[in-house]
């Protein structure tokens, strides 16, 4: 656009001097020629552009009353990248000399050196606004592989924080169950134990009887723990894989499309999945069970399917404390539980995000 601007001043520039030479049909075609140069000289290669441009130079040689339009080409001379084509227009003009008078050479001659004044200038001018829009999309780059490099880093340590507590989980899990579980199971053997040797006096059976069920209960609370620790510090898909190998049924499927459950939502559908795989087997004549975990913008959604027949199934369909403790898990987390036989019993749980 810049280039446009300066020639149309020189266009006009030339004007000036077209008002000192003799007006005919050679002279405006001339013009009109020096205008389509000037114009072609933005579209076409650097080859064919100086092959024009020097087709037009011998002209004013051959027709000195031409250089009076010699400026709209010089324009694009001054442009090139070697000395000897931006300095081609002084040979026309110098040759004209002679064939003009003083003042209108020397109107030409300054109106020449505008052109190349403007040419160089435009030319430094787009050469420094394309440096500062490769400096700005290669800043903008940069910024982003920065950003990128950051979100790695970001989630590196996030893993690494992670790996790090549930490996500290599982270290405290192993405590427990070695440490503390063990001396629970020598106290339980040694009050029962007692209850034996003093099987002939009532009076401190009572008492016995009470210490045991206090270290049953605490017994029953450390396998709890350890158990939600170990949950903590394994794979939520692991932990249902296992529960699907170990339920005692040959053919298992597990659908797993989520990239991570939060922890207690984790708990929940494993928790779900254990039970219902228990209910299968002890309640179902089933032989498959598949398992579907699946995550959307709005929810966690798990699904437990197996093949048993409906009479078998549906009569313990709507009871029992299990499917009331998942209903439970599931509530607690704002979701909804639903059970229903559609060729085998299903279990259906959805949990917002």
């Amino acid at each position: 656009m810049e280039r446009l601007v300066d020639k149309a001043i020189i266009a006009s520039c030339c004007l000036t001097a077209y008002l000192s030479i003799p007006i005919d049909a050679f002279t405006l075609g001339g013009f009109l020629v020096a205008l389509a140069i000037a114009a072609l000289g933005e579209v076409l290669p650097r080859p064919l552009r100086l092959l024009v441009a020097a087709g037009f130079m011998v002209a004013c040689i051959a027709w000195p009353v031409l250089v009076a339009f010699q400026p709209l080409v010089a324009y694009d001379l001054v442009r090139d990248e070697l000395w000897p084509v931006r300095l081609a227009w002084v040979v026309p003009l110098a040759a004209a000399m002679r064939a003009w008078d003083a003042l209108p050479w020397i109107v030409v001659a300054l109106v020449c050196l505008v052109a190349a004044v403007l040419a160089r200038r435009t030319t430094s001018l787009v050469a420094e606004r394309e440096h500062f829009r490769r400096l700005r999309d290669d800043t903008h780059e940069a910024s982003l592989l920065l950003e990128e490099r950051n979100r790695n880093l970001q989630e590196a340590r996030d893993l690494s924080a992670q790996v790090a507590t549930l490996a500290e989980r599982g270290r405290i899990a192993r405590e427990i169950h070695d440490n503390v579980g063990h001396l629970l199971t020598r106290a339980i053997m040694q009050v029962e134990a007692l209850k034996v040797v003093h099987a002939a006096e009532p009076s401190l059976a009572g008492e016995y009887d009470a210490v045991s069920q206090t270290l049953d209960e605490a017994m029953k609370t450390v396998r709890a723990s350890v158990h939600d620790l170990r949950d903590d510090a394994a794979d939520p898909r692991v932990l249902m894989q296992s529960a699907l190998d170990g339920c005692g049924i040959d053919r298992t499927e597990l659908v797993y499309e989520v990239d991570e459950l939060p922890a207690n939502v984790a708990h929940c559908f494993v928790a779900i999945v254990r039970e219902a795989a228990t209910n299968t087997v002890r309640h179902s004549d089933a032989t498959c069970i598949e398992v579907q975990v699946r995550e959307y913008p709005g929810l966690f959604q798990l699904v437990v399917q197996d093949n048993g027949s409906g009479g078998v199934t549906s009569s313990s369909a709507g009871s029992g404390m299990g499917l009331q403790a998942m209903d439970d898990r599931v509530r607690a987390l704002g979701g909804t539980l639903r059970t229903e036989y559609r060729d085998g019993f299903r279990v259906f749980a959805s949990v917002p995000r």
